[in-house]
């Protein structure tokens, strides 16, 4: 299978045009804090569905790409350099939504404490679950075939091209798995936040989290647009 760049057009343009509806969702939610005791509760809870619709709708497609070429999300091109040095399997790490949380300067009952605390240790098990898959499939990186065909150049002998080709292929397998393991983690550990807070922190809670992933891609965006010397950013 050719793994060079199989998709990356397409959804660079869908992360683009993504992110600016995720500015737009920002601007409504910190609009709504403003005047959270004046807003009616149905339609704060509609901007909720729809803010998390947006994210799944990024998880679904995501996954199409991931299903064509996995190591395109491991790296990530349509994210700047900075961007990728925070990023876990392809995305930030499930728990990364708990410190946003906690960073909100929201106050908890003791239920939503306690609940909270169920979820807290939840998601660092499973993380921690997967990071170990993720080590011991890194370990097999450096198989035989791999290493034999880097030796000989590319060439075939006795059929080690193959090999090394049904190698590859197996290792795209098993890291698409965990890849999709992991954005089901990040979906699952959101929703079950989501779950926990009242509407009004809720709102509070997904401003916190767009802010955060809008301000790193604009400074990513900055120091490689510094980098590559322009000091204007389309």
């Amino acid at each position: 299978m050719d793994y060079s760049t199989q998709s990356q057009p397409d959804f660079q343009t869908f992360v683009r045009d993504w992110m600016i509806r995720l500015e737009l969702y920002l601007q409504l939610l910190l609009h709504h804090l403003q005047f959270l005791d004046q807003q009616d509760e149905s339609k704060l809870q509609k901007l909720i569905r729809q803010v998390m619709t947006h994210y799944h709708e990024y998880f679904l497609a995501k996954a199409q790409v991931c299903r064509q070429n996995v190591f395109l999300v491991l790296s990530p091109p349509w994210f700047s350099s900075y961007e990728r040095a925070f990023l876990w399997l392809g995305g930030f790490k499930p728990g990364l939504a708990i410190h946003v949380l906690k960073s909100c300067g929201v106050e908890f009952s003791p239920n939503q404490a306690e609940r909270l605390e169920r979820v807290i240790s939840d998601t660092k098990n499973e993380e921690r679950e997967i990071t170990e898959r993720l080590s011991s499939l890194e370990q097999q990186v450096v198989a035989l075939p791999i290493l034999a065909l880097a030796r000989m150049g590319g060439k075939e002998v006795n059929g080690m091209v193959n090999d090394a080709d049904t190698v590859v292929d197996r290792l795209a397998e098993d890291m698409e798995v965990l890849v999709l393991c992991a954005d089901y983690l990040r979906e699952k550990t959101v929703a079950r936040v989501v779950g926990i807070l009242t509407t009004a922190q809720t709102v509070r809670f997904l401003a916190g989290l767009a802010q955060l992933q809008l301000r790193i891609r604009r400074w990513g965006q900055l120091r490689d647009a510094e980098t590559n010397g322009h000091a204007d950013l389309p």
